[in-house]
């Protein structure tokens, strides 16, 4: 009776132990991230107040773009290369200074049209490397807006107004490519107005774009099954017996190391990111799950040592349907809140 005591504190002691440890280690990195990460800023873009000028009259302009190529498109980087015909018609004649205002580099600008309508409509080929916003939360199920923004270098919004005009859009859908992207259907046009803190007045601008997302079996196949196998091998541990301890921790062992590594290979791909992607939490998920399995091999190796045969049997019949069943279950929460967030804060709001 005194042994079973002895033990049964000995367990109880170890626990505290690692829960201590644990609670030292997670205070370690909120330390950490409140000493290294800076305070977040509110910075306000705007510029000046608008000075409503009675006496200006600026030219209309009609714009649209008409796409006929798509490529290249560098999450590292944001960058993707576009080739589109720019027409623009003005309600009077007109001399557009265009400029590309998301080029990456100097755009090759190539006027096409003559002046056979009174020098009111430009036709222009544009081909340019872009740059745009990378979007990684969903990653490696990510969607991308390939955005186009154009404007006048010179002209203000008193000199000159963009009007959007649908018929002048477009792309050549069955000849755009863009390597392991699906394209959706449908464009979007917009005009905005931009204000710069150091300058008068404000820019008509126009914009284009469109949204691309990756192939959803690819990347699953690529990116989330490898890693669903590599656990699965790892929870083969749950059938070996409480004999076996020293194996099953090897074998758990092992899979949190590859687990580890394929994460960072899949990180390799993406650039680094302020906030963790679907991949992120997901692999998060499979830590803990074989972290709890490497705790459990531990215990039975203990229970194996001490010879309370009995408990290590009694712990194995327990954890080896709970820890898998939490697993799945935590993997679910995380892919249905990843992408359903919005719904699901917007239902509990209206309740």
């Amino acid at each position: 009776m005194n042994t079973k005591s002895s033990r049964g504190k000995r367990y109880w002691l170890t626990a505290i132990i690692v829960l201590i440890l644990f609670g030292i280690l997670t205070g370690f990195i909120y330390v950490l991230k409140s000493n290294v990460e800076p305070p977040s800023e509110v910075v306000a873009i705007t510029g000046p107040a608008e000075y409503i000028n009675p006496n200006a009259n600026p030219v209309n302009a009609n714009i649209g773009v008409y796409v006929i190529n798509v490529g290249n498109l560098d999450l590292t980087t944001g960058i993707y290369f576009m080739d589109f015909y720019l027409t623009i018609a003005c309600d009077r004649p007109c001399s557009p200074d265009v400029d590309i205002l998301n080029a990456a580099s100097a755009p090759e600008i190539e006027k096409q049209s003559a002046d056979t309508q009174g020098d009111t409509v430009h036709t222009y080929r544009v081909r340019a490397n872009l740059i745009t916003n990378v979007n990684l939360d969903n990653a490696p199920f990510d969607e991308q807006t390939l955005t186009l923004s154009i404007g006048d270098k010179q002209a203000t919004k008193d000199d000159l107004v963009f009007i959007e005009d649908p018929s002048f859009s477009g792309w050549d859908y069955g000849h755009l490519h863009v390597l392991g992207w699906f394209i959706q259907h449908q464009w979007n046009v917009s005009v905005s107005e931009d204000a710069y803190p150091n300058l008068p007045g404000l820019y008509s601008r126009f914009g284009f774009s469109i949204k691309v997302y990756k192939p959803w079996l690819s990347s699953f196949i690529n990116n989330i099954f490898p890693v669903l196998v590599i656990v699965l091998v790892g929870f083969l541990s749950f059938l070996l017996s409480p004999e076996a301890a020293g194996e099953r921790l090897t074998l758990t062992s092992s899979t949190l190391v590859a687990l580890i590594l394929f994460h960072i290979n899949l990180n390799s791909a993406v650039p680094p990111h302020a906030t963790l992607t679907y991949a992120d939490k997901f692999m998060v998920a499979n830590y803990l799950a074989m972290s709890a399995s490497i705790v459990i091999s531990a215990i039975m190796l203990v229970l194996r040592d001490g010879k309370d045969f009995e408990s290590a049997v009694r712990l194995n019949g327990w954890v080896r349907w709970v820890v898998p069943l939490l697993w799945t279950l935590l993997l679910l929460a995380i892919t249905i809140w990843q992408f359903n967030s919005a719904q699901i804060i917007t239902w509990l709001q209206g309740q």
